[in-house]
């Protein structure tokens, strides 16, 4: 069944390599809801690569490539989120990448539909990270920061909720469904939590989560 162009997210593929970027090609080819819209190796490509308009995200095939190329490649990006593919998730290699402006990290051995859900909420600025070790991650992220001490009874109990499953990586979707909303009042919230706490982004309320209840990083 064919999908509205406005579900399809449109994904560049940033890999070393023609036989690795024919193989993410082949692999995006038959999920629902993406698209392949360009590869490359070099990250000075991809301004003539991205789309003019629509929801994109960049497969970052990380292998071999250091963090200071990774932070280059997001800032070429112009603001697209970034989902790095990893042979290995643990902390010292996923803070790095979020402190270096990539939104998702998932294993490389991830099935197919798991790989393509990360792709599509990275197109839509949402952390993507394994439950298992997100709230830690993004804990350890925060850590460093001076705590923003903004009174957390700012926000209602339902915009707590929903800040809660921030933490958690937790996408919309996700949320709506825990919390028996629509999507759409699931963004509603998200806007006026953004608003109280003088915050611009996901990333940005979910660091303030973090610091505020360092703690909260640690439990599963």
């Amino acid at each position: 069944m064919d999908h509205p162009r406005e579900s399809v997210t449109a994904v560049i593929i940033v890999a070393t390599g023609a036989l690795r970027q024919a193989a993410w090609q082949a692999l995006l080819a038959h999920q629902p809801g993406l698209e392949v819209a360009g590869m490359t190796a070099f990250e000075g490509e991809l301004a003539h690569l991205l789309p003019a308009g629509g929801q994109v995200a960049i497969l970052l095939d990380v292998g071999a490539m250091d963090v200071g190329r990774a932070g280059t490649l997001v800032n070429a990006a112009n603001g697209v989120g970034v989902l790095a593919v990893l042979d290995e998730i643990d902390l010292a290699t996923i803070v790095p990448l979020l402190k270096a402006g990539v939104i998702g990290c998932v294993p490389a051995d991830s099935p197919n539909a798991d790989l393509a859900r990360a792709l599509v909420a990275v197109g839509r600025g949402e952390i993507a990270l394994p439950s298992s070790i997100a709230a830690r991650a993004l804990a350890e992220l925060a850590r460093p920061a001076a705590v923003d001490r903004r009174p957390t009874d700012e926000l209602s109990e339902r915009e707590r909720d929903v800040v809660r499953l921030l933490v958690r990586g937790q996408t919309n979707k996700d949320m709506a469904q825990a919390l028996f909303l629509s999507v759409r009042t699931v963004e509603a919230h998200l806007r006026s939590i953004y608003a109280k706490l003088g915050v611009r982004s996901r990333t940005e309320a979910v660091l303030w989560a973090v610091r505020q209840s360092p703690d909260e990083g640690g439990r599963e």
